[in-house]
């Protein structure tokens, strides 16, 4: 929710300055443009993530293109375009397209709606605009997958070994806790640093992968080709020789995640555990209740008794 609330502000005030970097020179347009919709981007996506600068960007330039042919198609390409990375991470072929949907017509109906009272007074042209910026949001009504989630399930299916079943629970652990935070600044930190060491460990283990998987090409290539690699060059002999260490180093990567996801899923169960425990504490509804009750029978009975 907090999210969202953001989004719509860097969105109206986005909206805001893109009319402005239209009327200024060729270079402070383009900077105020292309930071304007950076902005946008990076809002929607929840993080700094290149993705969504070079989305915002692109974004821009479309923006900057079509805006004074057609404010509409200005406005959905930059809405698009700002929530491309967040397109990305929407889990389900229907509910993507829904996404984009969502966005491309947000984006049309806010660029139109400036458009047309940017002739307006001032009190009209803000109302347009913080409409314009809730039509924007528009794609938010469709949920997306936490980007570290993502990540992990980005990595899971690139590699093979215990690994792969580790991600695939640690990324069902971020789901299921994404909106929750451990107590205490320090725990938060914590929690925080593990995700981004678990996050760090996976994509090193996958960038692992693809180099095995690489070097099983060139052994396959040269087995099938039946010539002797050349001088220096290692080739299938130094592969193998290579081997039982490239093995080491995959089991204790391998280890370190198992242990970072189960890290992980200790510290989130126990504060779970301790948010149950106290909300069976928390009695004095029921004790109230139960007050009531009996001082409701006995006023029965004496009523009863009276009769």
């Amino acid at each position: 929710m907090l999210r969202a609330i953001a989004f719509v502000a860097a969105a109206a005030l986005s909206l805001g300055l893109s009319p402005l970097a239209l009327r200024l020179g060729p270079v402070a347009g383009a900077l105020l443009l292309v930071a304007a919709a950076v902005l946008l981007a990076v809002a929607a996506s929840g993080a700094l993530v290149s993705l969504a600068v070079a989305a915002g960007a692109l974004g821009a330039l479309a923006f900057g293109l079509a805006g004074a042919a057609s404010p509409a198609a200005a406005g959905a390409a930059l809405a698009g375009l700002c929530f491309a990375e967040r397109s990305v991470r929407v889990r389900g072929r229907g509910a993507r397209l829904l996404h984009v949907g969502a966005a491309l017509a947000g984006g049309a109906l806010a660029g139109s709606l400036l458009a047309a009272f940017g002739a307006a007074s001032l009190a009209l042209r803000g109302v347009a605009l913080a409409v314009s910026a809730v039509l924007v949001a528009l794609p938010f009504l469709v949920d997306a997958d936490d980007a570290v989630a993502h990540a992990l399930d980005g990595a899971a299916g690139e590699i093979t070994g215990p690994a792969r079943a580790s991600l695939r629970e640690g990324a069902e652990l971020r789901r299921t806790v994404a909106g929750e935070a451990l107590r205490g600044r320090r725990a938060a930190r914590q929690a925080r640093a593990t995700w981004a060491s678990l996050l760090r460990l996976a994509e090193a283990r996958a960038r692992l992968e693809r180099t095995l998987a690489v070097g099983r090409a060139a052994q396959g290539r040269e087995a099938r080709e039946g010539e002797p690699p050349p001088a220096g060059a290692g080739g299938a002999e130094a592969a193998q020789a290579g081997a039982p260490a490239v093995e080491a180093v995959i089991g204790k990567v391998d280890a370190r995640i198992a242990d970072h996801v189960a890290a992980l899923t200790r510290a989130y169960t126990a504060v779970s555990a301790a948010r149950a425990a106290e909300a069976s504490l928390d009695d004095a509804a029921l004790v109230g209740v139960q007050t009531m009750g009996d001082s409701l029978e006995q006023v029965s009975k004496t009523m009863v008794e009276e009769v």
